[in-house]
């Protein structure tokens, strides 16, 4: 069978072929009645809009880029270091928003983190790569010369979790501050109190504030003792503070990693020196990754929604394709011009309380 066109559409549906285009072009100038024939008509004859076809005519590419991480993380990855879970569920999550859209999701790295090298290698990728928008999730969504390029190029944002400019593109954070501080109060609610933090990398702008919520929640407590380690999110990293911190003589009665690869890490260095987990040593991770639930005992963690979030930011880029943005008033360009959008949304979090937790023995 010849696939259908447009002009079948419209002599099923009664209306002209015109009327159907625009449906198809989502213009809601279009009544009711007549949209639900058409869409009823596409169903009957088992209509799929051609996409080449689409990006030809009109302003909409009917794809969307996810920039996740820089080429070297992704080239390392291999038998002994895997993609972390954070950016599957990132994927996850814009892919159920593009397939709801028939929409493709292009992911692409950035071959270097500098302006000198980084930039011309980004900029070829937009100059053959056409989208109607760019996903950006951490370290990436806080780079200041990516961010200034995205704005020269008027090209339509979405941020997950940023820490700096939070008016530029769509952007969507949890409140890292509050939720650091709600697990420094469980574990000091349940008695501990030498408690250490290993933190995220420096460059992941947002996770900042957690350091910030532990410190000044540590800081209304009598007798406490708080040790920070610098972590860089990956379960090695954790294992490798966590054995440090394990091996000396007056160690930790909780451990608080601040995402929960480095806290499966955490537990593994408890069980490689004899250690019950929360008997011995109290355990707290952060993103309600699938790890944390995975692990025995499993982990007590902030959940934050990244699918949803991600499913939600992805879902915005695709309802503002093909948007003309206004020009700066003062006809500024580079730096100065804003990316499309702008819409600054905090999720709520929740703390899953596990059992890795328990009171610290006397």
């Amino acid at each position: 069978m010849l696939r259908p066109t447009i002009k079948d559409i419209a002599l099923r549906a009664g209306v002209s072929f015109k009327t159907v285009s625009r449906v198809l072009n989502g213009y809601t100038s279009v009544a009711e009645d007549l949209r639900l024939r058409v869409e009823a008509a596409m169903q009957d004859l088992s209509y799929r809009p051609n996409q080449a076809a689409r990006q030809l005519r009109g302003r909409k590419a009917f794809a969307i880029a996810l920039v996740p991480a820089l080429r070297q993380h992704i080239d390392d990855i291999g038998q002994n270091q895997r993609m972390p879970g954070y950016l599957g569920d990132v994927i996850a999550g814009a892919l159920q928003a593009c397939q709801a859209a028939d929409y493709r999701l292009i992911i692409e790295t950035l071959t270097e983190p500098s302006l000198a090298t980084g930039r011309d290698a980004f900029e070829r990728f937009l100059d053959c790569t056409r989208v109607d928008g760019i996903l950006l999730v951490p370290p990436l969504c806080d780079d200041p010369w990516l961010l200034d390029l995205l704005a020269q190029r008027r090209m339509s944002v979405a941020r997950l979790n940023p820490g700096t400019r939070l008016d530029e593109g769509y952007c969507t954070v949890i409140d890292n501050y509050a939720a650091a501080r709600a697990v420094i109060g469980h574990l000091t609610a349940q008695g501990h109190r030498h408690i250490a933090f290993i933190k995220g990398p420096a460059d992941h702008r947002a996770q900042a504030e957690r350091t910030r919520g532990v410190l000044e929640a540590a800081a209304l407590e009598d007798n406490i003792r708080l040790d920070l380690k610098q972590g860089n999110f990956l379960f090695q990293g954790g294992l490798e503070i966590a054995r440090e911190l394990l091996d000396q003589r007056d160690r930790p009665t909780a451990i608080f990693a601040a995402n929960d690869e480095m806290a499966a890490g955490v537990l593994a260095a408890a069980i490689e020196r004899g250690l019950q987990v929360p008997k011995d040593l109290s355990i707290v991770g952060f993103g309600g990754l699938l790890v944390s639930e995975m692990t025995w005992p499993r982990i007590t963690t902030v959940y934050q929604p990244t699918i949803a979030i991600a499913r939600e930011l992805a879902g915005l880029l695709i309802a503002h394709a093909g948007e003309q943005p206004a020009e700066p008033a003062d006809g500024s360009t580079g730096a100065d011009a804003a990316p499309m959008g702008g819409q600054f949304k905090i999720e709520p979090f929740r703390l899953i309380e596990r059992n890795s937790v328990a009171p610290p023995q006397a």
